[in-house]
């Protein structure tokens, strides 16, 4: 029987480059993560071009993940635009 994985919302950033970045971290210590982007092309347009990213981890990883991206955050290696959702 498969096991379910919850994943919760803890990051919303508007920067690509920086979800990215978010995204490979969390890969390099084994947290799965999901990004999804919100909005819609034409209403990014209106809003100078940034669509929201919400990057989803799972449950149980949530602290880690935290933590990972307050220290990015810290050594400059992602920028302070984003927020904790959680």
């Amino acid at each position: 029987m498969a096991t379910r994985i919850n994943f919760i919302d803890l990051y919303s950033i508007y920067n690509e480059l920086d979800a990215n970045v978010i995204e490979s971290l969390m890969e390099g210590f084994n947290i799965t993560c999901s990004i999804r982007t919100l909005g819609r092309e034409r209403f990014a347009t209106d809003v100078g071009g940034y669509l929201e990213k919400r990057i989803a981890v799972e449950e149980d990883k949530i602290e880690n993940a935290r933590k990972l991206i307050n220290e990015a955050i810290r050594n400059g290696v992602i920028s302070k635009e984003g927020k904790f959702r959680v």
